[in-house]
């Protein structure tokens, strides 16, 4: 029987017995059994799924961490809510169902369920007002930004002063002279 060959802590090759896929049960070799069903590198879908079209375009153009980006996100799930409670119509919702035992005088039958369930009435204006405030406050620190770093593609003015032998020549009565140069 073949041995397994991995390499071990020490940096010898394992000497364990082999299984069918060259490997010892240590080093891999149930590997094709146990990890058949593994689904954490599934691509769900779930955002494709729940999206618009509209949706979509926006979706894939959002960078997280940027406030433009955190903007257009804020607006979309406003819109989103909006459309929400525009078509629930201030209906309660299914909240949950329950199942229990059937009783007739103070009996439970055995066979016998009943279904019981919850509804509630989904906070939307809150949810609305949440994200009304999000969005102020993303507005306020973009603008903050905007204020600390000016786009650079705006002019700044440059201002040079000229000094000849201690008086400006524009005016006698000056000492110096002020010029506006374009940026």
């Amino acid at each position: 029987m073949a041995s397994c060959g991995a390499k071990t802590r020490s940096g010898a090759p394992c000497k364990t017995p082999a299984m069918d896929n060259g490997r010892c049960r240590m080093h891999g070799g149930k590997a094709g059994e146990t990890h058949s069903g593994n689904q954490h590198a599934t691509k769900h879908g779930i955002y494709g799924r729940v999206l618009t079209d509209e949706e979509k375009d926006l979706w894939d153009s959002v960078e997280l961490g940027r406030v433009d980006d955190e903007l257009k996100l804020c607006r979309l799930r406003l819109m989103r809510a909006i459309r929400a409670e525009q078509e629930a119509k201030d209906l309660p919702e299914l909240d949950g169902r329950t199942e229990e035992p059937a009783v007739v005088g103070g009996v439970p039958l055995d066979d016998e369920t009943i279904e019981k369930r919850s509804y509630k009435r989904r906070d939307y204006a809150g949810a609305i007002d949440r994200l009304m405030g999000r969005i102020e406050s993303l507005e306020r620190t973009r603008a903050e930004l905007m204020k600390a770093n000016p786009p650079e593609d705006e002019p700044v003015a440059k201002i040079q002063i000229e000094v000849v032998n201690g008086k400006n020549p524009a005016n006698p009565d000056d000492g110096a002279a002020g010029k506006v140069l374009p940026a």
